[in-house]
Protein backbone atom coordinates (compact mmCIF):
# COMPACT_ATOMS: atom_id res chain seq x y z
CA UNK A 1 0.00 0.00 0.00
CA UNK A 2 1.29 3.32 -1.17
CA UNK A 3 1.90 5.48 1.70
CA UNK A 4 -0.22 8.95 1.79
CA UNK A 5 0.92 12.10 1.74
CA UNK A 6 0.59 13.48 5.37
CA UNK A 7 2.22 9.89 6.29
CA UNK A 8 5.14 10.87 4.56
CA UNK A 9 5.89 14.34 5.50
CA UNK A 10 4.86 13.64 9.22
CA UNK A 11 7.83 13.94 11.67
CA UNK A 12 10.21 15.40 8.58
CA UNK A 13 12.44 17.37 9.78
CA UNK A 14 11.82 21.15 9.86
CA UNK A 15 8.69 20.46 7.11
CA UNK A 16 5.80 23.02 7.42
CA UNK A 17 2.54 21.10 6.86
CA UNK A 18 0.54 24.17 4.91
CA UNK A 19 -2.26 21.95 3.18
CA UNK A 20 -2.75 17.88 4.48
CA UNK A 21 -3.54 15.76 2.11
CA UNK A 22 -4.87 12.17 2.59
CA UNK A 23 -3.94 11.28 -1.06
CA UNK A 24 -1.84 7.96 -1.64
CA UNK A 25 1.51 8.69 -3.47
CA UNK A 26 3.16 6.85 -5.80
CA UNK A 27 6.14 8.08 -6.68
CA UNK A 28 8.61 10.60 -5.87
CA UNK A 29 10.43 12.76 -8.14
CA UNK A 30 12.67 15.89 -8.60
CA UNK A 31 11.94 16.29 -12.32
CA UNK A 32 9.31 17.28 -13.64
CA UNK A 33 9.45 15.33 -16.76
CA UNK A 34 9.49 12.30 -14.14
CA UNK A 35 5.96 13.20 -12.50
CA UNK A 36 3.41 10.88 -13.46
CA UNK A 37 -0.15 11.16 -11.86
CA UNK A 38 0.25 10.63 -7.89
CA UNK A 39 3.28 11.72 -7.89
CA UNK A 40 5.16 13.77 -4.80
CA UNK A 41 7.46 16.71 -6.53
CA UNK A 42 10.25 18.08 -4.69
CA UNK A 43 11.35 21.97 -5.39
CA UNK A 44 14.84 22.55 -5.11
CA UNK A 45 16.83 25.58 -5.72
CA UNK A 46 19.67 24.70 -8.27
CA UNK A 47 22.90 25.57 -9.78
CA UNK A 48 21.31 26.35 -13.41
CA UNK A 49 17.42 25.79 -12.84
CA UNK A 50 15.02 26.23 -9.84
CA UNK A 51 12.61 23.70 -9.37
CA UNK A 52 9.89 25.74 -8.44
CA UNK A 53 9.54 27.11 -11.85
CA UNK A 54 8.53 23.63 -13.21
CA UNK A 55 5.67 23.55 -10.09
CA UNK A 56 2.89 23.84 -13.01
CA UNK A 57 4.29 21.07 -15.57
CA UNK A 58 4.30 18.62 -12.39
CA UNK A 59 1.05 19.64 -11.36
CA UNK A 60 -0.35 19.55 -15.44
CA UNK A 61 1.69 16.11 -15.35
CA UNK A 62 -0.43 14.68 -12.13
CA UNK A 63 1.37 15.30 -9.33
CA UNK A 64 -0.74 14.82 -5.89
CA UNK A 65 1.63 16.54 -3.23
CA UNK A 66 4.39 19.81 -3.50
CA UNK A 67 7.56 20.01 -1.34
CA UNK A 68 9.26 23.21 -1.72
CA UNK A 69 11.51 25.27 -0.06
CA UNK A 70 8.94 28.38 -0.57
CA UNK A 71 5.19 28.47 -1.31
CA UNK A 72 3.95 27.83 -4.84
CA UNK A 73 0.96 28.14 -6.05
CA UNK A 74 -1.00 24.96 -6.28
CA UNK A 75 -4.92 24.17 -6.05
CA UNK A 76 -6.61 23.14 -2.99
CA UNK A 77 -6.98 19.19 -4.26
CA UNK A 78 -3.15 18.88 -3.59
CA UNK A 79 -1.09 18.45 -0.65
CA UNK A 80 1.63 20.99 0.05
CA UNK A 81 4.79 21.77 2.71
CA UNK A 82 7.39 23.64 2.88
CA UNK A 83 11.05 22.57 4.11
CA UNK A 84 14.53 24.22 4.73
CA UNK A 85 16.33 22.32 2.07
CA UNK A 86 14.68 20.46 -0.59
CA UNK A 87 17.74 18.07 -1.11
CA UNK A 88 17.50 16.93 2.35
CA UNK A 89 14.02 16.19 2.07
CA UNK A 90 13.91 14.46 -1.05
CA UNK A 91 16.37 11.35 0.21
CA UNK A 92 14.30 11.88 3.57
CA UNK A 93 11.10 11.27 1.63
CA UNK A 94 12.61 8.61 -0.90
CA UNK A 95 13.76 6.57 1.95
CA UNK A 96 10.09 6.85 3.22
CA UNK A 97 8.57 6.06 -0.08
CA UNK A 98 10.40 2.74 -0.56
CA UNK A 99 10.24 1.56 3.03
CA UNK A 100 13.45 2.37 4.45
CA UNK A 101 15.26 -0.32 2.70
CA UNK A 102 18.78 0.61 4.16
CA UNK A 103 17.61 -0.85 7.18
CA UNK A 104 16.75 -3.70 5.98
CA UNK A 105 20.43 -4.50 4.52
CA UNK A 106 24.05 -3.95 5.44
CA UNK A 107 25.21 -0.47 3.81
CA UNK A 108 28.66 0.47 3.07
CA UNK A 109 29.44 3.15 1.48
CA UNK A 110 32.87 4.12 -0.40
CA UNK A 111 33.91 6.94 -1.30
CA UNK A 112 37.64 8.82 -2.38
CA UNK A 113 39.01 10.50 -5.59
CA UNK A 114 40.60 7.58 -6.67
CA UNK A 115 39.89 3.86 -6.32
CA UNK A 116 36.19 3.80 -5.59
CA UNK A 117 34.49 1.66 -8.00
CA UNK A 118 37.26 -0.94 -7.78
CA UNK A 119 37.19 -0.81 -4.46
CA UNK A 120 33.20 -1.01 -4.07
CA UNK A 121 33.51 -4.40 -6.54
CA UNK A 122 36.01 -6.25 -4.56
CA UNK A 123 34.30 -5.46 -0.95
CA UNK A 124 30.60 -6.66 -2.82
CA UNK A 125 33.02 -9.69 -4.63
CA UNK A 126 34.44 -10.89 -1.15
CA UNK A 127 31.29 -10.33 1.00
CA UNK A 128 29.39 -12.36 -1.77
CA UNK A 129 31.67 -15.89 -0.05
CA UNK A 130 30.14 -14.93 3.51
CA UNK A 131 26.22 -13.98 2.68
CA UNK A 132 23.34 -14.77 0.25
CA UNK A 133 23.60 -11.70 -1.71
CA UNK A 134 25.19 -8.31 -2.25
CA UNK A 135 24.04 -5.63 -4.09
CA UNK A 136 26.15 -2.79 -5.85
CA UNK A 137 26.01 0.49 -7.22
CA UNK A 138 28.84 2.16 -8.63
CA UNK A 139 30.14 3.87 -11.51
CA UNK A 140 30.35 0.86 -13.98
CA UNK A 141 27.52 -1.37 -12.66
CA UNK A 142 24.44 -1.57 -10.77
CA UNK A 143 23.49 -5.22 -9.42
CA UNK A 144 20.27 -6.71 -7.28
CA UNK A 145 19.40 -10.38 -6.70
CA UNK A 146 22.74 -11.52 -8.28
CA UNK A 147 21.40 -10.12 -11.81
CA UNK A 148 23.43 -6.77 -13.45
CA UNK A 149 20.74 -3.96 -13.72
CA UNK A 150 20.84 -1.39 -16.63
CA UNK A 151 22.79 1.89 -15.30
CA UNK A 152 19.83 4.81 -16.63
CA UNK A 153 23.09 7.47 -16.12
CA UNK A 154 26.96 8.18 -15.79
CA UNK A 155 26.30 9.48 -12.35
CA UNK A 156 28.40 7.76 -10.17
CA UNK A 157 25.67 7.89 -7.17
CA UNK A 158 22.10 8.81 -8.55
CA UNK A 159 19.75 11.00 -7.36
CA UNK A 160 18.13 9.86 -3.90
CA UNK A 161 14.78 8.32 -5.18
CA UNK A 162 16.59 6.38 -7.39
CA UNK A 163 19.15 5.58 -4.59
CA UNK A 164 15.95 4.34 -2.28
CA UNK A 165 14.26 2.51 -5.23
CA UNK A 166 17.54 0.29 -6.39
CA UNK A 167 17.89 -0.53 -2.35
CA UNK A 168 14.61 -1.26 -1.93
CA UNK A 169 14.62 -3.82 -4.79
CA UNK A 170 18.03 -5.83 -3.43
CA UNK A 171 16.04 -6.30 -0.75
CA UNK A 172 13.20 -7.90 -2.52
CA UNK A 173 15.52 -9.85 -4.12
CA UNK A 174 17.33 -11.17 -1.18
CA UNK A 175 20.60 -9.14 -1.00
CA UNK A 176 22.09 -9.13 2.97
CA UNK A 177 24.21 -6.47 2.01
CA UNK A 178 24.64 -3.71 -0.45
CA UNK A 179 27.72 -1.24 -1.67
CA UNK A 180 27.22 2.03 -2.71
CA UNK A 181 29.54 4.30 -4.08
CA UNK A 182 29.13 7.37 -3.12
CA UNK A 183 30.81 10.65 -5.06
CA UNK A 184 31.59 13.77 -3.47
CA UNK A 185 28.86 15.32 -5.34
CA UNK A 186 26.07 13.40 -3.99
CA UNK A 187 28.10 13.90 -0.45
CA UNK A 188 27.18 17.77 -1.16
CA UNK A 189 24.12 17.60 -2.58
CA UNK A 190 22.23 15.55 0.11
CA UNK A 191 21.71 12.52 -2.35
CA UNK A 192 22.28 10.00 0.90
CA UNK A 193 21.38 12.14 3.59
CA UNK A 194 19.74 10.08 6.25
CA UNK A 195 20.74 6.54 4.87
CA UNK A 196 21.77 3.96 7.71
CA UNK A 197 25.60 3.39 6.66
CA UNK A 198 27.09 0.60 8.50
CA UNK A 199 30.39 1.05 7.27
CA UNK A 200 32.35 4.02 5.46
CA UNK A 201 35.53 3.07 3.47
CA UNK A 202 37.20 6.65 2.29
CA UNK A 203 40.13 5.44 -0.59
CA UNK A 204 41.96 8.75 -0.65
CA UNK A 205 41.44 12.84 -0.93
CA UNK A 206 43.63 14.39 -4.00
CA UNK A 207 42.54 16.84 -6.30
CA UNK A 208 39.29 16.91 -8.13
CA UNK A 209 36.02 18.72 -8.80
CA UNK A 210 36.40 21.91 -7.44
CA UNK A 211 34.52 23.16 -10.78
CA UNK A 212 31.71 21.99 -7.46
CA UNK A 213 32.77 22.36 -4.26
CA UNK A 214 35.42 25.78 -5.28
CA UNK A 215 38.45 24.69 -2.82
CA UNK A 216 40.24 21.72 -1.43
CA UNK A 217 39.27 22.14 1.45
CA UNK A 218 35.49 21.83 0.85
CA UNK A 219 36.13 19.26 -1.50
CA UNK A 220 37.60 17.44 1.79
CA UNK A 221 34.78 18.49 3.85
CA UNK A 222 32.26 16.72 1.44
CA UNK A 223 34.34 13.64 1.59
CA UNK A 224 34.94 13.49 5.47
CA UNK A 225 30.49 13.83 5.54
CA UNK A 226 29.77 9.82 4.65
CA UNK A 227 31.78 9.60 8.55
CA UNK A 228 29.05 11.86 9.94
CA UNK A 229 26.58 10.20 7.65
CA UNK A 230 27.79 6.95 9.09
CA UNK A 231 27.52 7.90 12.50
CA UNK A 232 24.20 10.60 12.29
CA UNK A 233 22.78 7.48 10.46
CA UNK A 234 20.17 4.78 12.34
CA UNK A 235 21.48 2.32 14.07
CA UNK A 236 20.30 -1.10 12.24
CA UNK A 237 22.59 -3.47 14.93
CA UNK A 238 25.39 -4.06 12.87
CA UNK A 239 27.64 -1.96 13.87
CA UNK A 240 29.72 1.35 12.64
CA UNK A 241 33.35 1.32 11.42
CA UNK A 242 35.37 3.86 9.40
CA UNK A 243 38.09 2.14 7.19
CA UNK A 244 40.37 5.02 6.56
CA UNK A 245 43.67 5.01 3.96
CA UNK A 246 46.78 5.25 7.04
CA UNK A 247 48.61 6.20 3.91
CA UNK A 248 46.74 9.56 2.62
CA UNK A 249 47.25 11.76 4.87
CA UNK A 250 43.89 13.40 4.13
CA UNK A 251 42.20 10.43 4.84
CA UNK A 252 44.33 9.59 7.74
CA UNK A 253 43.19 12.39 9.48
CA UNK A 254 39.62 12.21 9.60
CA UNK A 255 40.48 9.28 12.19
CA UNK A 256 40.70 12.62 14.37
CA UNK A 257 37.54 12.66 16.04
CA UNK A 258 35.88 10.26 14.11
CA UNK A 259 32.54 9.56 16.14
CA UNK A 260 32.54 6.05 15.52
CA UNK A 261 35.31 3.28 15.52
CA UNK A 262 38.19 3.47 12.87
CA UNK A 263 40.11 0.60 11.08
CA UNK A 264 43.00 1.77 8.94
CA UNK A 265 44.50 0.14 5.91
CA UNK A 266 48.08 0.87 3.77
CA UNK A 267 50.57 -0.07 2.41
CA UNK A 268 53.74 2.31 3.29
CA UNK A 269 52.73 3.68 7.06
CA UNK A 270 51.47 1.36 10.13
CA UNK A 271 47.82 0.10 10.12
CA UNK A 272 45.30 -2.22 11.31
CA UNK A 273 45.17 -3.98 8.19
CA UNK A 274 48.68 -3.69 6.40
CA UNK A 275 48.92 -4.98 2.54
CA UNK A 276 52.66 -5.17 0.61
CA UNK A 277 52.97 -6.20 -3.20
CA UNK A 278 54.03 -9.59 -2.91
CA UNK A 279 54.98 -9.55 -6.71
CA UNK A 280 52.89 -10.79 -10.46
CA UNK A 281 51.32 -13.91 -11.81
CA UNK A 282 50.67 -14.43 -15.45
CA UNK A 283 47.17 -13.68 -13.94
CA UNK A 284 48.05 -10.33 -12.00
CA UNK A 285 49.00 -8.79 -8.75
CA UNK A 286 49.70 -10.91 -5.24
CA UNK A 287 49.24 -9.06 -2.24
CA UNK A 288 50.03 -10.15 1.07
CA UNK A 289 49.29 -8.87 4.57
CA UNK A 290 47.90 -9.21 8.03
CA UNK A 291 45.06 -8.09 9.91
CA UNK A 292 43.27 -8.42 13.50
CA UNK A 293 41.53 -11.93 12.19
CA UNK A 294 44.98 -13.11 10.69
CA UNK A 295 47.54 -13.13 7.82
CA UNK A 296 46.45 -13.14 4.59
CA UNK A 297 47.98 -13.67 0.38
CA UNK A 298 45.42 -13.07 -1.88
CA UNK A 299 46.20 -13.64 -5.57
CA UNK A 300 44.44 -11.50 -8.44
CA UNK A 301 43.57 -11.12 -12.25
CA UNK A 302 44.33 -7.00 -11.47
CA UNK A 303 47.16 -4.76 -12.72
CA UNK A 304 48.57 -1.99 -11.47
CA UNK A 305 50.08 -1.25 -8.18
CA UNK A 306 47.85 0.99 -6.68
CA UNK A 307 45.27 -1.77 -6.45
CA UNK A 308 47.62 -2.88 -3.41
CA UNK A 309 45.40 0.13 -1.24
CA UNK A 310 42.37 -1.57 -2.90
CA UNK A 311 42.81 -4.50 -1.62
CA UNK A 312 43.51 -3.60 1.60
CA UNK A 313 40.64 -1.60 1.46
CA UNK A 314 38.61 -4.50 0.78
CA UNK A 315 40.09 -6.80 3.65
CA UNK A 316 39.40 -3.92 6.42
CA UNK A 317 36.02 -3.73 5.13
CA UNK A 318 35.34 -7.26 5.09
CA UNK A 319 36.88 -8.22 7.78
CA UNK A 320 35.33 -5.60 10.27
CA UNK A 321 31.77 -7.14 9.37
CA UNK A 322 32.48 -10.76 9.20
CA UNK A 323 35.53 -11.63 11.74
CA UNK A 324 37.17 -13.74 8.84
CA UNK A 325 39.08 -13.19 5.34
CA UNK A 326 40.11 -16.96 4.79
CA UNK A 327 36.87 -17.38 2.47
CA UNK A 328 36.87 -13.98 1.06
CA UNK A 329 40.34 -13.66 -0.08
CA UNK A 330 40.45 -17.55 -1.85
CA UNK A 331 37.20 -15.83 -3.71
CA UNK A 332 39.66 -12.64 -5.24
CA UNK A 333 41.38 -15.09 -7.78
CA UNK A 334 38.02 -15.66 -9.32
CA UNK A 335 37.15 -11.35 -9.59
CA UNK A 336 37.22 -9.95 -12.97
CA UNK A 337 38.66 -6.95 -13.21
CA UNK A 338 36.80 -3.93 -13.83
CA UNK A 339 36.52 -2.81 -17.30
CA UNK A 340 38.23 0.19 -18.78
CA UNK A 341 41.03 -0.24 -15.43
CA UNK A 342 44.74 -0.97 -16.85
CA UNK A 343 42.63 -3.21 -19.69
CA UNK A 344 44.65 -4.68 -22.07
CA UNK A 345 44.19 -5.06 -25.96
CA UNK A 346 45.67 -6.84 -28.09
CA UNK A 347 45.18 -7.90 -31.54
CA UNK A 348 48.67 -8.94 -32.42
CA UNK A 349 50.23 -5.24 -32.51
CA UNK A 350 53.48 -5.00 -31.23
CA UNK A 351 53.29 -2.66 -28.44
CA UNK A 352 50.73 -2.73 -25.63
CA UNK A 353 47.73 -0.94 -25.78
CA UNK A 354 46.13 -0.05 -22.20
CA UNK A 355 42.81 1.64 -21.22
CA UNK A 356 42.81 3.26 -18.19
CA UNK A 357 39.60 5.61 -16.67
CA UNK A 358 42.78 7.31 -15.11
CA UNK A 359 41.27 11.37 -15.35
CA UNK A 360 42.53 12.47 -12.06
CA UNK A 361 46.55 14.00 -11.70
CA UNK A 362 47.30 11.68 -8.88
CA UNK A 363 45.35 8.83 -10.84
CA UNK A 364 47.22 9.51 -14.42
CA UNK A 365 50.33 10.34 -12.50
CA UNK A 366 50.04 6.33 -11.49
CA UNK A 367 48.97 4.73 -14.35
CA UNK A 368 51.77 5.63 -16.37
CA UNK A 369 54.00 5.10 -13.61
CA UNK A 370 52.85 1.72 -13.68
CA UNK A 371 53.29 1.03 -17.56
CA UNK A 372 56.23 2.58 -17.29
CA UNK A 373 57.86 -0.26 -15.53
CA UNK A 374 56.92 -2.47 -18.12
CA UNK A 375 57.40 -0.63 -20.70
CA UNK A 376 61.17 -0.57 -22.98
CA UNK A 377 60.44 1.65 -25.45
CA UNK A 378 58.09 4.69 -25.17
CA UNK A 379 54.89 6.22 -23.52
CA UNK A 380 52.38 7.37 -25.16
CA UNK A 381 49.17 8.41 -23.98
CA UNK A 382 45.90 9.92 -25.28
CA UNK A 383 44.03 11.86 -22.98
CA UNK A 384 41.68 15.05 -22.45
CA UNK A 385 40.36 16.86 -19.54
CA UNK A 386 36.24 17.03 -19.23
CA UNK A 387 34.64 20.30 -19.79
CA UNK A 388 32.65 22.08 -17.09
CA UNK A 389 34.12 20.78 -14.54
CA UNK A 390 37.19 21.28 -12.69
CA UNK A 391 39.52 23.31 -14.60
CA UNK A 392 42.49 23.66 -11.98
CA UNK A 393 43.31 20.12 -12.59
CA UNK A 394 44.02 20.97 -16.03
CA UNK A 395 47.43 21.77 -15.89
CA UNK A 396 47.92 19.09 -13.14
CA UNK A 397 47.25 17.17 -15.85
CA UNK A 398 49.38 18.40 -18.35
CA UNK A 399 52.66 18.14 -16.15
CA UNK A 400 51.51 14.23 -15.33
CA UNK A 401 51.46 13.49 -18.97
CA UNK A 402 54.54 15.70 -19.32
CA UNK A 403 56.44 13.52 -16.52
CA UNK A 404 55.32 9.91 -17.09
CA UNK A 405 54.78 9.81 -21.29
CA UNK A 406 57.03 10.71 -24.08
CA UNK A 407 54.38 11.49 -25.87
CA UNK A 408 51.24 13.06 -25.30
CA UNK A 409 48.01 13.62 -27.42
CA UNK A 410 45.40 15.90 -25.99
CA UNK A 411 41.37 15.22 -26.87
CA UNK A 412 38.58 15.46 -26.35
CA UNK A 413 37.15 13.99 -23.18
CA UNK A 414 33.73 15.26 -22.65
CA UNK A 415 34.38 19.11 -23.91
CA UNK A 416 30.55 19.85 -22.76
CA UNK A 417 30.01 23.28 -23.42
CA UNK A 418 33.50 24.44 -23.27
CA UNK A 419 36.06 25.29 -26.50
CA UNK A 420 37.94 21.89 -26.84
CA UNK A 421 40.94 24.26 -27.80
CA UNK A 422 40.68 26.41 -24.73
CA UNK A 423 40.62 22.91 -22.58
CA UNK A 424 43.88 21.61 -24.73
CA UNK A 425 45.34 24.75 -24.01
CA UNK A 426 45.13 24.46 -20.25
CA UNK A 427 46.50 21.09 -20.55
CA UNK A 428 49.40 21.92 -21.82
CA UNK A 429 50.45 24.65 -20.17
CA UNK A 430 50.93 22.39 -17.34
CA UNK A 431 54.11 20.95 -19.26
CA UNK A 432 57.52 20.54 -18.12
CA UNK A 433 60.68 22.11 -19.93
CA UNK A 434 61.89 18.07 -21.17
CA UNK A 435 59.48 16.56 -20.89
CA UNK A 436 56.76 14.49 -23.19
CA UNK A 437 56.28 16.18 -26.93
CA UNK A 438 52.65 17.12 -26.73
CA UNK A 439 49.70 16.92 -29.98
CA UNK A 440 46.35 18.13 -30.00
CA UNK A 441 44.05 16.42 -32.13
CA UNK A 442 40.25 16.82 -30.86
CA UNK A 443 38.57 14.24 -32.54
CA UNK A 444 39.05 11.31 -30.27
CA UNK A 445 39.38 8.26 -32.82
CA UNK A 446 42.09 10.32 -35.16
CA UNK A 447 43.98 10.71 -31.87
CA UNK A 448 44.22 6.83 -31.19
CA UNK A 449 44.66 6.15 -34.64
CA UNK A 450 47.97 8.74 -34.70
CA UNK A 451 49.19 6.99 -31.38
CA UNK A 452 49.15 3.73 -32.59
CA UNK A 453 50.68 4.89 -36.50
CA UNK A 454 53.26 6.26 -34.30
CA UNK A 455 53.88 3.01 -31.68
CA UNK A 456 56.01 1.13 -32.35
CA UNK A 457 57.94 -2.16 -31.40
CA UNK A 458 57.79 -2.20 -27.51
CA UNK A 459 56.09 1.22 -27.24
CA UNK A 460 52.66 0.89 -24.59
CA UNK A 461 49.59 3.22 -25.58
CA UNK A 462 47.67 4.53 -22.60
CA UNK A 463 44.20 5.76 -23.23
CA UNK A 464 43.24 7.42 -20.11
CA UNK A 465 40.09 9.46 -19.22
CA UNK A 466 36.99 7.12 -20.45
CA UNK A 467 37.70 4.05 -19.42
CA UNK A 468 34.06 2.32 -18.94
CA UNK A 469 32.11 5.37 -20.08
CA UNK A 470 29.71 4.77 -23.02
CA UNK A 471 29.38 8.29 -24.58
CA UNK A 472 31.64 11.67 -24.83
CA UNK A 473 29.15 14.75 -24.53
CA UNK A 474 29.33 17.38 -26.10
CA UNK A 475 27.16 21.00 -25.73
CA UNK A 476 24.18 19.91 -27.38
CA UNK A 477 24.71 16.40 -28.23
CA UNK A 478 26.22 13.21 -26.80
CA UNK A 479 27.83 10.97 -28.59
CA UNK A 480 28.01 6.99 -28.03
CA UNK A 481 31.77 5.95 -27.20
CA UNK A 482 33.30 2.39 -26.29
CA UNK A 483 36.98 3.00 -25.71
CA UNK A 484 38.01 -0.33 -25.75
CA UNK A 485 36.45 -0.75 -29.15
CA UNK A 486 37.51 2.04 -30.56
CA UNK A 487 41.29 1.06 -30.33
CA UNK A 488 40.21 -2.36 -31.76
CA UNK A 489 38.75 -0.80 -34.64
CA UNK A 490 42.37 1.76 -34.69
CA UNK A 491 44.06 -1.85 -34.58
CA UNK A 492 42.13 -3.69 -37.00
CA UNK A 493 42.60 -0.66 -39.50
CA UNK A 494 46.31 -1.05 -39.25
CA UNK A 495 45.98 -4.61 -40.18
CA UNK A 496 46.33 -6.24 -37.27
CA UNK A 497 43.67 -8.98 -34.98
CA UNK A 498 43.42 -10.94 -38.63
Amino acid sequence: MHPTFDELIAGLPGAQPIRASGARIRDIALDSRDVRPGSCFVCRQGFRVDGHDYAPAALAAGAAAIVAERPVETPPRVGLAIVPDGRVALASLSRRFWGEPDRELGLVGVTGTDGKTSTSRLIAWMLGAYVGGVGELTTVNTRAGGVDLAKASRLTTPEAPTVARLLAQMVREGDAWAVVEVASHALELARVDGFAFDRAVITNVTHEHLDLHGTLEAYRAAKRRLLDLLAQGPDDGRGKVALLNADDPVTAGFADGCPVDVLTFGEMNPADVPARYAGVTPEGLVVAGSSPWGHWEARTRLRGRWNVSNVAAAMACVGSITGDLSAGVGRLASFAPVKGRMETIQLGQPFHVIVDFAHTPAALTACLAEVRAFTSGRVLAVFGSAGDQDAEKRPLLGRAASEGADLAIVTNEDPRRERPEDIARAVIAGSTPGGARFETIHDRREAIARAFDLARAGDTVVLAGKGHEQSIQFAHREEPWDEAAAAREALAELGYGG
